[in-house]
């Protein structure tokens, strides 16, 4: 039996602009109609007028409204699912933990420390084989930006797009942090798990207690690594990407952020993992999944084996599009004879 889906669902709330395009183009139509009428008697006028065809432009409008619909589907990626294929996957569950904070701006590390954090985990997932990744951003709260995943394409794009402007609480909660990722692993399957975090370690927030949250991954045998950005000596935070002017405290003070490496160190000691300091030739990347390729790995799992339908709409949209472009609001006078929109 076929199974039927959407990869995009949202997408199909786009659907409900077709039938207000319809009512949109009958309010028109009769509003053509009324003004033609004050014009003067429509029989009388008819015959003045022997190439307007009142059928084409509804016959073009319900072309171009039904390859409107089918593009919609086609963008909402429909996919069959005609039998589940058993496959053995062997990876791990890795979810990286990236800090956001305003005072990953500063730029002592190239170009700063959040452009330097987002390519080097964008090198780490595109070597990525059958391991799933996510990725958990967070300042003074924590968000989960991509979910535990094994589309890689998709998590190069989220880790990409992201910037500190994309939380407004700012600060640095290593601890909401780390209990979201915590929270985000599958304990159902047999999957090796680690948690990559990757800040400068200033922590901002006492509870829940960083130290605390990775005792308890570690008692799931989840390894938690972290990786520090930025130097120990301490710079100041630039208020925007580029910009000369720094962020200053309430006494009009510049503020200096540095490296905490204690902190990070600490905090892998007590998740079994370890700790790197990332340097702008050694983003600590490659040291650290070279830890966790050692970790024991497999699972038998089941998937639904989906074949993607995309084009089929696609296709069907532009060749209805096509259509209407090609019907013109006036009679041919070869058409007429033959009396198809008669």
């Amino acid at each position: 039996m076929f199974d039927i889906e959407f990869a995009n669902k949202e997408y199909l709330y786009l659907l409900i602009a077709v039938p207000v395009l319809a009512v949109a183009f009958a309010l028109y139509m009769r509003k053509r109609r009324a003004d033609m009428r004050k014009i003067g008697d429509m029989k009388v006028m008819k015959p003045l007028m022997p190439e307007t065809s009142t059928t084409r432009p509804i016959l073009r409008c319900a072309l171009a409204l039904l390859a409107l619909s089918l593009l919609i589907l086609a963008v909402a990626r429909p996919r069959v699912g005609s039998k589940l294929v058993e496959a053995t996957s062997e990876g791990s569950e890795i979810m990286v933990v990236m800090d956001i904070s305003n005072s990953m701006r500063a730029t002592d590390m190239y170009p700063n420390r959040l452009e330097n954090t987002k390519n080097a985990i964008t090198n780490m997932v595109k070597k990525l084989g059958s391991d799933k990744v996510g990725l958990i951003i967070f300042a003074g709260s924590a968000y989960v930006q991509v979910p535990m995943t094994t589309d890689l394409k998709a998590t190069e794009i989220f880790v990409q797009s992201v910037s500190c402007d994309m939380i407004s609480e700012q600060g640095t909660a290593l601890g909401d942090a780390l209990n979201l990722a915590y929270k985000s692993f599958n304990f159902n399957n047999d999957l090796s798990k680690a948690i990559i975090l990757v800040s400068d370690g200033e922590n901002h927030e006492e509870n829940p207690d960083p130290i605390e949250i990775t005792k308890k991954c570690k008692e799931k045998g989840i390894v938690v690594h972290t990786i520090g950005m930025g130097s120990t000596r301490g710079v100041p935070i630039p208020v925007r990407e580029g910009s000369n002017e720094y962020i200053k405290d309430r006494k009009g003070e510049i503020v200096v952020t540095k490296l905490d490496e204690t902190t990070l160190q600490k905090i892998a000691q007590t998740g079994g993992g370890i700790y790197v300091k990332a340097t702008n030739s050694n983003s600590g990347f490659s040291t650290i999944y070279s830890e966790i390729s050692k970790m024991q790995k497999g699972e038998i799992m089941q998937y639904a084996d989906f074949e993607e339908k995309f084009v089929i709409p696609t296709v069907l949209a532009l060749i209805l599009y096509i259509t209407a472009c090609m019907i013109l609001n006036r009679k041919n006078r070869w058409i007429k004879k033959m009396g198809i929109f008669e």
